[in-house]
C-alpha cells in the first residue's frame, strides 16, 4: 500500500463534516474492523499505519471562498469534489485542480455528482465537449466514467 497519500475531500459548502460525512466514514471503518488503524477528528481522518489522509474542507466558507487556502495545502495527490454540481464557478475548479501535482504519485481529480443541466460546465466539459453520452461507463481520453443510480445499490 501506497504511504502518505493525502485526498483532499471538498463540498462547496461543507458546515459540519463532523455531522454528516466523518461519521459515515467511520461506520464503514468499523464495518471493516479497523478501527485502531485511524485517527479522526472533525476535519480529517488520519491512517496511522501508513501516514495518509483525508482532509475535510469547504471551498465556500463564512468569509468568501477559500480557493487560495485550498490550493496551498502541501502534498495533496487526490482531490474529491462531492455534489460537484454546486460549483458553479468553472475557475474556481481549474486553480484548485491545477493544484493537485504530486510527484510520484498518481494524481486524481474526482467529481461526484448528479447529474446536470445542459448549461453547466461540467456537462460542457466532460460531456458535450468529449462527446460523451449520459448514462456512459468507461474511459475517454484521461476521464474515467462511472455512471450509477440507487438500482445499482438496492440492498443499502
Amino acid at each position: 500500500m501506497t504511504k502518505g497519500i493525502r485526498v483532499l475531500f471538498t463540498r462547496f459548502t461543507m458546515v459540519s463534516a463532523h455531522l454528516s460525512i466523518i461519521p459515515e466514514f467511520l461506520e464503514k471503518i468499523g464495518l471493516l474492523g479497523f478501527e485502531n488503524v485511524f485517527s479522526i477528528n472533525k476535519a480529517e481522518v488520519v491512517n496511522t499505519a501508513n501516514n495518509s489522509d483525508i482532509l475535510f474542507r469547504g471551498i465556500k466558507t463564512a468569509a468568501g471562498n477559500q480557493t487560495a487556502s485550498l490550493k496551498s495545502l502541501q502534498g495533496i495527490s487526490c482531490w474529491v469534489l462531492d455534489e460537484a454540481e454546486e460549483l458553479i464557478d468553472e475557475n474556481i475548479f481549474d486553480t484548485i485542480d491545477l493544484s493537485i501535482r504530486e510527484k510520484g504519485l498518481q494524481n486524481r481529480v474526482i467529481l461526484i455528482l448528479n447529474p446536470v443541466t445542459k448549461e453547466h460546465w461540467i456537462y460542457n466539459r466532460f460531456f458535450q465537449d468529449k462527446g460523451v453520452e449520459g448514462g456512459f461507463n468507461g474511459v475517454k481520453g484521461d476521464v474515467c466514467y462511472i455512471h450509477s443510480t440507487y438500482l445499482d445499490n438496492k440492498d443499502n
